[in-house]
Parts: C-alpha cells; structure tokens; sequence
C-alpha cells in the first residue's frame, strides 16, 4: 500500500491494533501492580510468621524451660527456627531477651548501630521465676520489586526491618 493523500487523511479513522498498543501501554503498570501487592502480602505473612515464632520461643522462657537447659541461648535459637516458614532465613535473625524491672519501663523503640546498620542486641537473658521479660525478635526483609522499596523501607534503603516484641512475666516455675 503506497502513501497517499487519501491515505493519510483517513489515518486518524483507523483503529486496527488499537487494543494492542493500549495494551503495551498499560501492561508495565499492571504487571508493576501485581508484582507490588504479592510482595506486600508476602511481607506481612514473614512477620505474622515471625510474631508466632517469637510468642512460642518465648513460652519457652516463660515457664523456664529454657533457664534449666544446658544451652538457653542455643535452645532459644533451635525452638525460634524451628517455627520459622521457609521464606526466612534464620541466620539472619537478631534476637534478644532481657529482664526489666517494671512493664513501664519497656521500651519499643529499636535502636539502629550507625556503624554496621543493624539492630542493637541486648544479650539474652531469661531471668528468674516472675521476672518481667522483653523478647525482640527482628528480620531484614529485602524488597525485589523496584521502587516499593522507597516507600515502604526504612531509611531509603532497599529493605524493611520487621520486629516482634513479647514482654511477659515468668510463671513461678520454681
């Protein structure tokens, strides 16, 4: 087919393809879309994962199993993994469980080491029978999608700390 003038001004009137080229248009941004929301709801089952390690790792503490054990730390770190899903790579995991002296005192604030970027870890410490004990439990969750990082990072980073907290106070298991 030549180009002619009577070509060119029916142009306008054609709309072979149509439906194809608005496709490719919008197709990038559905497909962003999909993406963006299975990487969320996969986000929030690892930290609704982690909460339920965290709680069971804890009990462990709670009514003094841990304490009376060779190696609590150890103990601790098989019993918090062992509830873990898959998508969460246990040597990744920071933890830590310290003694407070009041539930007033418990502080949720999670402290970043501007050195390494990782969370600051109190040590582990089970403490007696009715002690009052914080349990922390934190991830890095790395983004895949481009640019759902930037918004839901922490710092303009590419990854997202997810945190779970138990405090409780020991069952007099002594």
């Amino acid at each position: 087919m030549t180009l002619t003038r009577e070509n060119i001004r029916h142009f306008p009137c054609h709309d072979r393809g149509a439906a194809a080229v608005e496709f490719a248009l919008i197709a990038p941004v559905l497909v962003f879309l999909f993406m963006a929301i299975l990487e969320v709801s996969v986000m929030f089952f690892a930290t609704a994962n982690i909460d339920g390690a965290a709680i069971e790792a804890a009990r462990l503490i709670r009514t003094g199993q841990i304490q009376s054990s060779a190696d609590p730390v150890s103990d601790f770190s098989t019993a918090l993994c062992d509830d873990l899903s898959s998508i969460i790579n246990c040597a990744n995991l920071f933890y830590d469980a310290r003694t407070v002296s009041t539930f007033a005192s418990v502080s949720l604030t999670t402290e970043i080491d501007p050195d390494t970027g990782e969370p600051v870890t109190y040590g582990f410490s089970g403490g007696s029978a009715g002690d009052i004990v914080v349990v922390r439990v934190m991830y890095y969750w790395d983004f895949i999608t481009p640019f759902i990082g930037t918004y839901l990072s922490d710092a303009g980073s590419s990854r997202r700390l997810l945190t779970s907290t138990v405090v409780f106070q020991n069952e007099p298991y002594e």
